[in-house]
């Protein structure tokens, strides 16, 4: 029996010193700095979403991060002893401390660290010429992150509430009422943003410049489309009778040349007086459709003796609609360029050697800001 005890205590002393072996000296836990995640720059604040670099001592340690009162996910973040590499979690914050907590089992440490939250951004309705009972959209930014989603959030047409039925970080879904009535507006409300009211109006005609119904201009006259025909089937369906389909070849006449080739143009068209007494009070606001990108034509839009070159893609990106019908919205002040038209004339051009382009056009019009 002594054996067998002497050799229970040789055997416990073993694990116990197998045990002292695995043990990890951490060392004290400390922040250093932030940086970005390139280490070219020391950080004070971020972005939500934005990955950085947490340096210091001890980091090996760290069980749990907190930005304000949101928790990072631990299993995301890359940690050595002297790093913490991690995305600012995309979660708005509902108390807010400006303070980035670090605890492992023996120590907290804290950072003052200020994270900004985007503001919600509501732009307006994808096409505000949309047919009743069909698919409309609200367009803006961070919907997601404020929960305005198929699950939460509303969204009113006027006073009637609307099923949510896709819902991206900067597109709501929803089908219009088949007794949709022009001038209705749109509400989203959120519990985190409070309710907002969507830019623009239902089918607002404003003061209408242009919606080729009927068409009373010269030159681009076969421009005018009504729709699908049977010469060209793959012409988008109108949203509000006739429209221009503006379709050129690459070098299909000389550039800005006025002709039947490159211009479609209006006259007769009239202004409200007090739109020309105080422009910078307007929009201008259009629907497009494009069947081929635009990537670098020109479109100009003249109005008598202004001329306003349109350059969706200014960004570097092309801009494309894919077939569907799109509200464009351009300050008066900026198209008009602190002058007003002189007469009646309404002409829209495109530079022909720059690429084949088709696009689609209808409803010009101008309408106050709210």
């Amino acid at each position: 029996m002594k054996t067998i005890r002497n050799l229970t205590l040789i055997l416990l002393a073993f694990v116990a010193a197998s045990c002292s072996d695995d043990e990890v000296n951490y060392a004290p836990l400390s922040v250093t700095q932030v940086t970005d995640i390139n280490h070219e720059q020391v950080l004070q604040s971020a972005d939500l979403a934005q990955y950085i670099v947490i340096q210091g001592t001890g980091l090996n340690a760290v069980q749990s991060i907190m930005f304000n009162d949101i928790a990072v996910d631990m299993l995301e973040a890359y940690v050595t002893e002297n790093e913490i590499v991690l995305s600012i979690p995309r979660v708005i914050p509902t108390n807010v401390n400006n303070l980035i907590t670090l605890e492992s089992a023996t120590e907290t440490v804290t950072v003052p660290f200020e994270v900004f939250v985007p503001e919600l951004q509501v732009s307006g309705m994808g096409n505000e010429f949309a047919l009743p009972g069909e698919e409309m959209t609200v367009v803006g930014d961070f919907f997601d992150l404020y929960e305005i989603t198929t699950e939460s959030g509303q969204l009113f047409f006027g006073d009637q509430e609307m099923e949510i039925t896709r819902a991206v970080e900067d597109t709501l879904y929803f089908t219009l009422p088949e007794d949709a009535q022009a001038g209705t507006q749109i509400r989203i409300v959120s519990e985190l943003a409070g309710e907002r009211t969507v830019p623009g109006r239902y089918r607002e005609r404003g003061n209408m410049l242009c919606d080729y119904d009927p068409f009373t201009g010269w030159g681009g006259g076969d421009y005018i489309c009504e729709g699908p025909t049977s010469d060209m089937p793959d012409s988008p369906d109108p949203i509000s009778g006739n429209y221009s389909r503006f379709k050129l070849a690459e070098g299909d006449a000389a550039d800005w040349d006025w002709s039947n080739t490159t211009t479609i143009a209006m006259i007769g068209v009239t202004y409200d007086q007090d739109i020309l007494d105080n422009p910078s009070n307007y929009l201008l606001k259009f629907e497009v459709n494009t069947l081929m990108a635009l990537t670098k034509r020109q479109i100009r839009f003249y109005f008598s003796q202004i001329n306003y070159d349109w350059e969706p893609f200014a960004s570097g990106l092309a801009f494309n609609t894919n077939g569907e019908w799109s509200t464009v919205t351009i300050d008066l002040s900026e198209a008009w360029k602190g002058d007003v038209p002189a007469d009646g004339t309404l002409q829209i051009l495109g530079n022909s050697y720059a690429e084949d382009t088709d696009i689609c056009f209808d409803n010009f019009r101008i309408v106050p800001k709210e």
